[in-house]
């Protein structure tokens, strides 16, 4: 059970590119055991808006906030506390999953608890291969757990079934559903299954939270 109290509220944030506006007047406020979708067409901002929240870009205006236990958390702090997969997180051709899961994730990480993850996602008899000989969707799988190994309390996922299989799919679900109840849960999609996940989100063509 996570003691730690989250909060991600978000004031106003706008994104533009130049002078493309994606998205505008952007509330949200986020606690332990919300679980949050993003949805809109194709070029609406999904990823945009998943990546402001993660900090991995910066808003054009308005602003996030991430606290912990009421107190207010710097941007060098917050990232400590969230898993985030999307597909920019590309894994190390070169180097096998356990490889990877050690580089990425960190050299803390314990070889079970690795080898635990790479059962339940299926991969655990590819674990010495090189992640080139890969599939797409079981890379997919490596993603998702470099982004849960940490059991991080916000959970970020960008298009998380994308190149899954109906069995990794089904993972994936059943997964987030057992770990949900007390952490942040944001998916940035457009799949009905994905969204169902969710008791709140966003649909950025409408621009309203439901």
């Amino acid at each position: 059970m996570n003691n730690k109290q989250i909060e991600i509220r978000t004031e106003a944030v706008e994104k533009r590119f130049g002078k493309t506006l994606l998205f505008r007047n952007i509330d949200i406020q986020l606690k332990n055991g919300d679980s949050f979708y993003i949805t809109g067409p194709n070029g609406s901002g999904k990823s945009t808006l998943l990546q402001i929240l993660a900090g991995i870009q910066r808003p054009s205006s308005g602003s996030v906030t991430y606290t912990v236990n009421n107190s207010i958390l710097k941007n060098d702090y917050y990232k400590d506390f969230f898993g985030f997969t999307g597909p920019q997180v590309n894994p190390y051709d070169m180097l096998t999953a356990v490889e990877n899961l050690k580089f990425m994730a960190s050299e803390s990480i314990d070889n079970n608890k690795i080898f635990e993850f790479l059962e339940k996602f299926d991969l655990y008899r590819h674990k010495d291969k090189a992640v080139k000989y890969y599939s797409s969707g079981m890379k997919q799988r490596l993603r998702i757990i470099h982004a849960l190994i940490h059991d991080p309390e916000i959970l970020m996922l960008d298009e998380p079934c994308s190149n899954l299989d109906t069995k990794g799919c089904h993972i994936v679900y059943q997964t987030i559903n057992d770990l949900k109840a007390d952490k942040i849960l944001i998916i940035a999609t457009n799949e009905s299954d994905d969204i169902n996940l969710c008791s709140k989100g966003i649909n950025l063509e409408q621009q309203n939270i439901k």
